[in-house]
């Protein structure tokens, strides 16, 4: 029998990760580059990914997500959906939008994963009005909370069920997991992170006048304590004697435990909540995740998401069982029952308001 050779990549906030994944030996690489130097150089990427020699597919970072579709026949309106961003003359083309370029250039065989809201498992009236309800990378870290109440509580993939927390370097967002199935999401345009804001109040965005895409990725902890560059241990340090800094935590835990209460509301039996999980680069961060762990635990219980790797963030682990369910290997039960497969629309369908991106 043939031994199922995947790469999974998360293109993060702060860093990049890949995982390569076989059945044979697991985990067989797992590293980090940070976001950056990617930018400065998109290359790497490619670079990393050809050394890897022979591998049967790719996950790639996907961003907002397309219905299931290679990479070599992503159109200019594709790349466009995967990163949201309107044309302008003082824009260069950096980062994920180069990087696929150079995917497809080179003929690299990989799917782009859908995000949240192309599911079809999610109510259509979920999506009214919202794009954001979890991107890609989100979708496959919960195939890693999956794969943990497999194997900590001994049930097959369409009896897990729970609530998962990604706290990441900029971005916060909360999915509902209900019996293997994604049936809802808060993506991280809409709770406030340490670097985004979060969702935005109708009347401040009308005085803001024009939001740009840069506006998304601040007014979250950073901006509201004064220290766009800090990072949250430095944070968590400062606002023992800093009261801005402490106004600044309450309102990102006030943001996450909203939006945890309110996608509890989603689930068809709230009695099917198992486990309230904690992923993320900040959820390794103890200092930070207790206060989370020990309020929300009238929910269900509470517990951070056990990691499969080292170095990357469950989000990229995710993305290689993806791939490797896709091709029939170990994880095909988990991708079949989240109905990647069945994946469709735009991310911009059900949008009752006047857009301007072209």
């Amino acid at each position: 029998m043939k031994i199922i050779k995947v790469l999974g990549v998360d293109p993060g906030s702060y860093s990049w990760d890949f995982i390569g994944f076989d059945e044979e030996q697991g985990i067989c690489l797992d590293h980090s580059i940070p976001t950056k130097q990617i930018q400065k150089n998109p290359e790497i990427c490619l670079e990393l990914i050809k050394s890897r020699g022979n591998f049967d597919l790719l996950s790639a970072p996907s961003g907002f997500g397309l219905p299931l579709k290679k990479i070599v026949d992503m159109s200019d309106e594709d790349f466009f959906l995967t990163i949201l961003k309107k044309k302008s003359k003082k824009d260069s083309i950096i980062g994920l939008t180069q990087i696929l370029k150079l995917l497809k250039k080179e003929k690299i065989n990989g799917y782009m994963l859908p995000s949240v809201k192309h599911l079809p498992t999610v109510k259509r009236y979920h999506k009214i009005n919202k794009i954001d309800l979890g991107t890609a990378d989100k979708l496959c870290t919960s195939v890693v909370g999956i794969r943990n109440q497999m194997e900590d509580l001994s049930i097959p993939c369409n009896e897990t069920s729970f609530i998962m927390v990604e706290m990441g370097y900029a971005f916060s967002a909360v999915l509902a997991i209900e019996n293997g199935k994604i049936i809802d999401g808060i993506g991280g345009s809409n709770i406030m992170g340490f670097r985004a804001v979060g969702s935005i109040d109708g009347e401040v965005a009308y005085l803001m006048g024009k939001i740009r895409k840069r506006d998304v990725y601040k007014g979250g902890v950073s901006s509201i304590a004064g220290f766009g560059d800090m990072k949250a241990e430095e944070l968590i340090l400062l606002a023992k004697k800093d009261e801005k800094t402490q106004v600044a935590l309450n309102a990102y835990y006030d943001s996450v435990k909203k939006a945890v209460y309110a996608i509890s509301s989603s689930f068809y039996n709230p009695e099917n909540i198992k486990q309230v999980l904690f992923a993320g680069r900040y959820a390794r961060f103890d200092p930070l995740v207790k206060p989370l762990l020990q309020d929300l635990k009238l929910i269900a219980p509470t517990k951070v998401m056990r990691s499969y790797a080292q170095i990357s963030k469950e989000s990229a682990q995710g993305a290689a069982f993806i791939a490797n369910g896709l091709l029939g290997g170990r994880f095909k039960d988990i991708v079949d029952t989240l109905q990647i497969r069945k994946a469709s629309g735009s991310i911009l369908d059900d949008i009752y308001l006047p857009l301007e991106y072209k």
